[in-house]
């Protein structure tokens, strides 16, 4: 017996086994039908909520960037900048060994492949987290779009090292913390400042002189 919801907890129960779903098998092998089952509904109110699978998945995807870049915690600050990116580190892990599957088909490593709505997620999301890290190290989130442009480049390596991790295909759970701890680090300390050197470079010339990196 369906027991009685308004309409936002009854999106809200589809969409959390939806996610369960998601985060334990691959996308392929996730079933509409199984969720409505699960969820105590219909499979056409599934389809009214969210329009199709794809759609399911968007609204677990919007889910993720809403809740996983608190995953780096911004109450860290004032201690040392090591500690503080080694326990966001162990917490971003975490994050992900708990939704593996969620994270792959996120990543643009899933079956879902190129999507235009899923990839202004990731952006947004990207946007987040990087932010996130920025205010962390420089106590303010008014930094200059260089700094952004750096952190976003240093979430592309993270992404893909984790993504090996996950799949298999690279190193070990540590291996892999100590690659995302040390390439944080290494962009705040030393990368961050040569890409602001280099705009400030850039600015003083008269701008881009067409020349090759």
């Amino acid at each position: 017996m369906r027991r009685r919801l308004d309409p936002e907890e009854r999106r809200s129960e589809i969409l959390a086994v939806a996610a369960r779903a998601f985060s334990s098998s691959p996308y392929d092998e996730v079933h509409v039908d199984a969720i409505a089952r699960e969820a105590n509904a219909s499979r056409a109110l599934v389809n009214h909520y969210f329009g199709d699978k794809r759609g399911l998945f968007l609204a677990v995807a919007r889910s993720v960037v809403d809740r996983v870049p608190a995953a780096v915690r911004d109450d860290l600050t004032g201690g040392d900048p090591a500690a503080m990116v080694d326990a966001n580190t162990a917490a971003w892990l975490d994050s992900v060994e708990a939704a593996k599957q969620t994270f792959l088909a996120f990543a643009g490593a899933g079956p879902i492949g190129r999507d235009a709505e899923l990839e202004a997620l990731q952006d947004e999301f990207r946007d987040r987290v990087a932010t996130r890290m920025l205010a962390n190290h420089l106590g303010t989130t008014d930094f200059p779009p260089a700094a952004l442009i750096a952190m976003r480049a240093t979430l592309g390596l993270i992404e893909r090292a984790v993504v090996d991790w996950v799949t298999g295909r690279g190193g070990t759970r540590a291996q892999t913390h100590t690659l995302i701890a040390t390439a944080i680090l290494t962009t705040v300390k030393e990368i961050l400042p040569a890409v602001e050197a280099a705009a400030g470079d850039l600015s003083a010339s008269g701008g881009d002189d067409g020349a090759a990196p």
